[in-house]
């Protein structure tokens, strides 16, 4: 029986690594060649829609067997399987025109959901595992080889602006810092830093800095040296400012314009976007209301044509209310998962608390929810709650 288990474990293991490798390829292939080739409807798109869905599908069925088993807490993953569902029905609805466009569409929020379930199950059955850490580390370090590779190419200082594939990396990292080697998460700081402040990402430079400071402070909080959190957490952020610093210096003004910028072009119009978006949910009728205008209404129906910026808002008006309300119950479920985390003194409770405030942040000023970094955000939501309540759960066995 036990040769069984160990058997059906190191299958396990070996086909999510396989399929985190997967990721690692695809990720690169999108920095390498185009920044939205996963997101947008062209022939690539839809052939990594279908690898993705096809390779974590196996993953899907180990959680639904385990859920019916009775083997899983699934509070957290039902909400985005149910988000998902509804957004399964409301793309059937409002779609009109070319059936692969609808298929390819609900495979982009199927990969999503299927990535959540297959690490979540995982996690939650087996516990922390070494070899995933590397291999989400060896995706930061290729997110990082490949950006380097486009970065002179594209002039990111120049006038060609800069990348959200800087964002990628960044969901990754409060994943690998439940590593147990204090190097790896160390490195893993400073290349994801070098990255977000090198794209000159405005929203990705804030979540990172807030996202390290509640790290931090989480940290100090549950080891229970809060007198000594906020001087840890004033030299975190002055050794941050002076490396911005030093950073402006070598790299010249044009970072400091694009930080500081009101005119440019993913700062200032926002805000159009947003009026008119809620402009014209205004005066639609309760059937839209409901059941929302249709998959990326947003950038057809709002200032120049741009998605609105904002998860929240892209989902209420694309999808309907019902929606946006069992994401909003997911995005609460990790939150009560977080404050139990803190609680309960877990060490898994900084990257959590971190992982959520930079999924928040950006989520508020921009889209993850209909693109590739909603993949990777999945990876490391599904393994760090699996992870924890499998460490909780071995707790109360020893009791």
């Amino acid at each position: 029986m036990k040769h069984g288990i160990t058997t059906v474990y190191n299958f396990r293991t070996t086909y999510l690594l396989f399929a985190l490798f997967t990721n690692v390829f695809v990720t690169m292939y999108m920095i390498l060649n185009d920044d939205n080739t996963i997101d947008a409807n062209t022939q690539h798109a839809h052939y990594f829609r279908f690898i993705y869905c096809t390779i974590w599908f196996i993953c899907g069925i180990w959680y639904l067997k385990d859920r019916i088993k009775g083997e899983l807490n699934t509070n957290t993953t039902k909400y985005f399987v149910w988000f998902t569902i509804g957004t399964f029905a409301s793309l059937c609805i409002s779609h009109s025109g070319n059936i692969l466009i609808l298929v390819s569409n609900i495979l982009l929020f199927a990969s999503s959901c299927l990535t959540l379930m297959g690490c979540y199950s995982y996690g939650y059955k087996y516990g922390k595992t070494n070899n995933i850490l590397y291999i989400v580390a060896v995706t930061i370090l290729a997110c990082a080889f490949a950006y380097a590779s486009i970065y002179k190419t594209y002039n990111i200082l120049g006038s060609r602006g800069h990348f959200g594939v800087a964002y990628y990396a960044l969901y990754l990292l409060p994943l690998i810092l439940a590593s147990d080697k204090r190097w790896i998460r160390i490195s893993s700081i400073i290349i994801v830093s070098v990255v977000i402040i090198s794209s000159i990402k405005r929203g990705g430079l804030v979540a990172l800095t807030l996202g390290l400071f509640v790290y931090i402070f989480v940290s100090r909080m549950i080891a229970k040296k809060s007198l000594k959190s906020l001087m840890i957490l004033f030299i975190t952020l002055l050794v941050l400012a002076v490396f911005l610093y030093i950073l402006v210096i070598y790299l010249g003004d044009n970072i400091i314009e694009r930080l500081f910028d009101a005119n440019d072009d993913t700062g200032s119009g926002r805000l159009e976007i947003w009026d008119s978006l809620f402009y014209r949910l205004k005066d639609q009728s309760i059937t839209l209301w409901i059941f929302g205008n249709g998959h990326l209404s947003t950038t057809t129906h709002s200032w120049e044509n741009l998605s609105a910026h904002n998860d929240f808002l892209e989902i209420l008006y694309n999808y309907g209310i019902v929606n946006l309300i069992t994401y909003t119950f997911f995005i609460l479920s990790v939150f009560f998962s977080t404050i139990r985390a803190i609680r309960q003194s877990s060490k898994l409770a900084p990257c959590l608390a971190m992982l959520l405030t930079i999924y928040i942040i950006l989520s508020m000023i921009s889209i993850i929810i209909l693109s590739h970094t909603c993949t990777l955000s999945m990876i490391s939501f599904g393994f760090l709650i699996g992870w924890n309540e499998h460490e909780q759960q071995q707790s109360l066995q020893k009791i």
